[in-house]
């Protein structure tokens, strides 16, 4: 049972619908590659996994139906050789255009991709990214000489009147927060364009390493939820000794249109680089994914092509097979319905055929029953006939006798038959005045043509046991359509009747002499 339903599926349509869907699949995945490199290992990895086992299913299908085929040419089973022929029209027409179409694919898929990682392109990228970072570096150090002369206006202010100053100061420069922080990283002052703002954003101590090395910071921070900003760290210059070093912060927002435009050039140059250092990973992935799509599709059309070819040969199989059943007698041969189409006409239209040859089979098999069982009942009424009867054909021959017929005569007709009276009486001499009278009345009567006369005529022989007198009757036979089939000779031996007739016409003779001797009056009668 398992061994019949594992053969169902491997020869049914289950595994053409299941590997289509499996292409589908596979170039969904596909799909789902090219969008993006970050799940591109992923994906290819499963989609490679995916078609392997589907190329493999696949061979394996097409190794058990190609060994199957083959097996059945060698056996010579019907119709083995034209599911070649078809199978092998079907992947010529299938693979040609598929391979045709994959070339230009391909060819399309590497010029696309090259045309990816255009020269002018990358160095596009590459002056727009310069220009961005060159324009603001200029704004950059615009701001950092800005806040050194504010830290320098800030060594002659008198300590109650700093934070007045940085107030000032931070809106004629435009900057969001102004911060000045002591030696021990306690807040001096600040100001802040946010009231809402108590704890100004206090510089890292990698910063202040760096302030130390360099005596300035300058560089771009996200500072919480308001965005990007340009923070600037200098030392103010002091001129009284005792007084302890201070560090001036100032934050400059950048402007959002200057940061969004950064920030595209910048992630579309990240993901440029991306891309060309995928370049021929990209091409070798493409290329390995479409010769694996290309496959399944080859695959798949030369599963479909055996599967088509064994169906359509089938039918023929059939239909031979069935017309050579009814060659051999067998007219009880039905062959299952096919559906509505061609071959299926002719099978509806080869079982009508084989109902109507039943039927006339039948019929002339009682006909010929009914013949055979007149034959019989003929042949027994005259196995019972004292009198002989013989017939013969268009051309004189003996076609059949009876016993009595063979008695009479003193020869076997039976061994006679198809041989002419005059072939007989050669072989049996007392049988030529027989041959002779039946010659002379039958004439031209042999002819298709001729008329013929019914007739009787009383024959003496020489037979075997003595002189016989044969009383021989003749009447033509008619075949259908009034055309000549032979005659038909009855004849009786006589001899002992008109023997006996003789008998008793002497014994009358006899008796009538002695009445009139007899007769006292005869004397007298005869004297006159």
């Amino acid at each position: 049972m398992a061994d019949r339903a594992l053969k169902r599926f491997i020869t049914g349509i289950g595994p053409i619908l299941a590997f289509v869907l499996l292409l589908l699949v596979s170039l969904a995945l596909m799909s789902n590659a090219t969008q993006g490199s970050a799940h591109f290992g992923q994906l290819y990895s499963v989609l490679l996994v995916i078609n392997a086992l589907g190329l493999i299913a696949l061979a394996g299908l097409i190794a058990w139906n190609l060994f199957t085929l083959l097996r059945q040419v060698h056996r010579g089973q019907a119709g083995a050789r034209l599911t070649v022929r078809m199978v092998a029209v079907f992947v010529i027409l299938s693979v040609t255009p598929v391979l045709v179409v994959y070339y230009f694919s391909l060819q399309f898929l590497h010029r696309g991709i090259d045309s990816w990682f255009d020269v002018r392109i990358e160095r596009a990228l590459d002056d727009a990214l310069e220009l961005s970072r060159t324009a603001l570096g200029v704004r950059m150090r615009e701001l950092l000489s800005h806040t050194e002369a504010v830290a320098g206006n800030l060594v002659d202010t008198p300590k109650e009147q700093i934070a007045v100053a940085l107030d000032d100061s931070r809106r004629l420069s435009g900057a969001s927060e102004f911060t000045l922080i002591g030696a021990k990283g306690h807040i001096i002052a600040s100001s802040s364009r946010d009231p809402t703002s108590i704890v100004p954003h206090k510089p890292s101590d990698s910063i202040l390493v760096q302030l130390r090395q360099s005596g300035s910071y300058i560089g771009l921070d996200p500072i919480g939820n308001t965005g990007l900003h340009v923070r600037v760290v200098v030392g103010v210059p002091g001129n009284v000794p005792t007084l302890e070093p201070r560090i001036l912060q100032a934050l400059y927002p950048v402007a959002e249109r200057t940061s969004a435009l950064a920030d595209t050039v910048q992630s579309t140059y990240a993901k440029y680089r991306e891309l060309a250092y995928l370049r021929k990973p990209l091409k070798t992935s493409f290329t390995l994914t479409l010769s694996l799509v290309l496959l399944l599709s080859l695959f798949t059309a030369i599963w479909a092509a055996f599967y088509s070819a064994r169906r359509m040969v089938a039918l023929l199989r059939d239909l031979a097979e069935g017309t050579r059943a009814v060659a051999d007698g067998d007219y009880e041969t039905q062959l299952p319905e096919s559906g509505e189409h061609e071959v299926g006409f002719l099978v509806e239209s080869f079982n009508d055929m084989t109902r109507r040859l039943a039927r006339a089979r039948n019929e002339t098999r009682r006909s010929q029953q009914q013949v055979e069982d007149q034959r019989r009942y003929l042949e027994t009424v005259l196995s019972q006939l004292s009198t002989g009867v013989l017939t013969l054909d268009e051309n004189a021959r003996v076609f059949t006798s009876n016993k009595a017929a063979s008695h009479i005569l003193g020869v076997q007709l039976n061994d006679e038959s198809g041989e002419t009276l005059a072939e007989i009486s050669q072989r049996h001499p007392h049988l030529h005045p027989l041959e002779h009278a039946l010659q002379a009345r039958l004439g031209d009567n042999n002819s298709a043509t001729a008329p013929g006369d019914d007739w009787r005529e009383e024959v003496i022989i020489l037979g075997p046991s003595g002189r016989q007198i044969l009383m021989c009757s003749s009447t033509r036979l008619s075949a259908s359509g009034g055309f000549f089939a032979g005659h038909v000779i009855v004849f009786d031996d006589v001899t002992d009747l008109i023997q006996a007739q003789r008998n008793a016409a002497w014994s009358e003779v006899a008796r009538r002499l002695a009445h009139e001797i007899k007769n006292p009056l005869t004397p007298i009668q005869l004297s006159a």
